[in-house]
């Protein structure tokens, strides 16, 4: 086996490192820009590209710029459109290089395949930013479906007279105990620990049954309010304004409309409070 190829097999045990730290839970797109350089080298290397000699001077300036553009990016995303198109510069000049002074079919390749994981290490770069607000619509999302799924099941248990401790044959709404006692009302997903995630739900009812014949209020609140959601190692977590979690709470009554509002922070909700939130 060449040396290029022995080569190229001891950079494989990073890539379980480089795509775990540039997917879920908490994608650091930081990791891929790093590797477009140690890709450039083994890039020219399996090109077999001699390059011409460059001055000291030149060196150090290129290699200075190319520091400074890797730390503009990972201060975040207001200064680093300038220097992401230096490194996709970068990128595609090394590209050049390996298909035009490399030997044989391999230069192709290997420019090529240096092109591509340029452009996709800074379009990753890009999702990783995105995410935190990403994870904030994902968890709000959640909790919004959880309790349209336990307001309907209220209306279930409530139609088939499950209880009617009045005995006036109208059926009155359950505690979330007694939805999950129910079992069919409410699908078991919905009841797993820890949903919905990053909310805490609360059910109001209250002692009489009559009144519970005709009210139910459900709201949720956010456990830790705009918190990060995670908590991973990251190469610039320090420089980056970390993801944000849930900020919205959510009510909703046996109108079966649910309404939000950031209220701030997290803190218990009433009915007529909520009544004047903004329907969703």
């Amino acid at each position: 086996m060449g040396r290029h190829w022995r080569a190229a097999l001891w950079c494989l045990p990073a890539c379980p490192l480089a795509a775990w730290a540039n997917n879920a839970p908490l994608p650091d797109g930081m990791l891929g820009i790093i590797l477009i350089f140690p890709a450039a080298i083994l890039g020219l290397r399996l090109a077999a590209a001699r390059l011409s000699e460059m001055s000291r001077r030149r060196k150090f300036v290129g290699r200075a710029g190319l520091f400074l553009a890797v730390l503009l990016t990972a201060a975040g995303t207001e200064l680093a459109l300038i220097p992401l198109l230096v490194l996709l510069a970068f990128g595609a000049y090394r590209s050049l290089q390996m298909m035009r002074c490399g030997k044989g079919i391999r230069r192709f390749g290997a420019g090529v395949a240096m092109l591509l994981f340029t452009a996709l290490a800074i379009v990753n770069y890009f999702a990783s930013l995105n995410y935190g607000w990403l994870s904030t619509i994902a968890v709000e999302s959640d909790c919004v479906s959880v309790v349209s799924a336990v307001a309907g099941a209220e209306e279930k248990f409530k139609a088939a007279t499950v209880l009617d401790a009045n005995k006036n044959k109208i059926g009155e709404y359950g505690t979330l105990k007694q939805l999950e006692e129910q079992g069919d009302v409410l699908e078991r997903r919905y009841l797993t620990s820890g949903r919905p995630r990053g909310y805490k739900l609360v059910l109001q009812l209250s002692d009489d049954p009559a009144v519970n014949e005709k009210q139910c209020f459900l709201y949720a609140m956010p456990t830790d309010y705009g918190e990060p959601p995670y908590w991973v190692p990251s190469l610039v977590r320090s420089l980056r304004r970390p993801a944000r979690n849930a900020r919205r709470s959510f009510a909703v009554d046996e109108s079966g409309v649910i309404r939000a509002r950031d209220l701030g922070g997290s803190r218990p909700v009433t009915r007529a409070e909520a009544e004047k939130w903004a329907p969703l």
